[in-house]
């Protein structure tokens, strides 16, 4: 079986998107006390084999088009930026070089609204890789910066009206000048005589019309073109999920799922890419945690799996509510219905039980 994957496990509250040669764009919106016209902006960047691209220049192009996935860009920004030693880029859309109008411009109630991403892998302008995403959850305090307006209050009482200032005094009038002379018009001069037309000269007479040629032989047909390279994998479906997350206990010795999952059904050499997030805590204390994308046959109720096999990640959560996530590939599955989760192996003996919900997206590609 073949595993390819990628995870980023951070303590900052932000959204993150997984990607691979298609981009897939993951919105999650943390917008509700303030509008800053940004929006947060992640992906992790493979190549054909499904490894990270690390360290690496990548030129991305952001443009926002309205009502449909090949409608009119209302803003554009490109950004130049470089992929991590997990092969993770992160930008800020809106904080790029402008190409097209602001993000601050858009108004978010005259959607929807897709996002398309453009990359050139190599650092460049060159854009090969393209995607497009709608928005599927509304940016709201962006909305709400110009969206429609609720209604007016009341008018309050009329004051009262102040005192009259005095009118102030009436300057002098300047006196007139005097009117100047009309001076003398001057006289007409004498219209020049109109000269003779010359005379029409003869048209020439018509030549023939030489005969027609020969019609020439056909020549040889040229060789037959090489064969153009194949065209990038198709994306056969995508699911998201999202709810909230119930208390874990410990110490466990198997994965469990934190929160909802998706249900996905693949084909025989399908494979599936997930990414997931949630804010986890405990109650007092501190426990360690081993934390993946998790998946299991549906049916008959059996451990779950994760994608990595023993390439975990390990967190160390205590009593403040980080957000914690996972993204990962599997390859290689038995055709089938599975479900695909974020899963958590409490390793200590502390309830984390102080926890928020699970934001994710399910892909099956060929």
């Amino acid at each position: 079986m073949k595993y390819n994957s990628t995870f980023n496990c951070s303590k900052t509250k932000i959204q993150y998107l997984f990607a691979t040669l298609l981009l897939c764009f993951l919105l999650q919106g943390n917008l509700f006390a303030q509008a800053p016209n940004r929006i947060s902006y992640q992906a992790v960047m493979t190549d054909t084999s499904d490894l990270p691209i690390i360290n690496s220049a990548v030129g991305i192009k952001i443009s926002v088009l309205q009502g449909s996935s090949s409608g009119t860009p209302v803003f554009v920004e490109t950004h130049s930026t470089t992929t991590n030693g997990n092969g993770l880029i992160s930008i800020q859309i809106g904080d790029g070089t402008p190409v097209l109008g602001t993000i601050a411009s858009v108004d978010w109630s005259l959607g929807p609204y897709f996002v398309k991403t453009e990359t050139d892998p190599n650092g460049g302008t060159s854009y090969t890789i393209v995607g497009t995403s709608e928005l599927l959850s509304v940016p709201y305090a962006l909305y709400s910066v110009n969206g429609t307006p609720g209604p007016a209050g009341p008018p309050g009482a009329t004051g009262p009206q102040g005192v009259q200032g005095p009118q102030g005094a009436t300057g002098p009038q300047g006196v007139a000048g005097p009117q100047g002379a009309t001076g003398p018009q001057g006289a007409t001069g004498p219209q020049g005589a109109t000269g003779p037309q010359g005379a029409t000269g003869p048209q020439g007479a018509t030549g023939p019309q030489g005969a027609t040629g020969a019609t020439g032989a056909t020549g040889p047909q040229g060789a037959t073109g090489a064969t153009g390279p194949q065209g990038a994998t198709g994306v056969v479906s995508l699911q998201a999920f999202n709810g909230s997350v119930s208390a874990i206990t410990g110490p466990s010795v198997v994965y469990v799922f934190a929160g909802p999952t998706a249900t996905v059904t693949i084909a025989a050499g399908q494979k599936i890419v997930a990414v997931a997030s949630a804010p986890l805590a405990v109650g007092t204390g501190i426990t360690t945690a081993r934390i993946g994308m998790c998946y299991a046959p549906t049916g008959t109720p059996t451990a779950l799996s994760n994608f990595v096999g023993s390439f975990y990640s390990v967190a160390d959560i205590d009593t403040i509510r980080d957000s914690y996530s996972a993204s990962a590939t599997v390859s290689g599955l038995a055709a089938g219905t599975y479900l695909v989760g974020l899963c958590i192996y409490n390793q200590g003996s502390t309830l984390i039980s102080n926890n928020d919900y699970v934001n994710g997206w399910v892909m099956v590609v060929n």
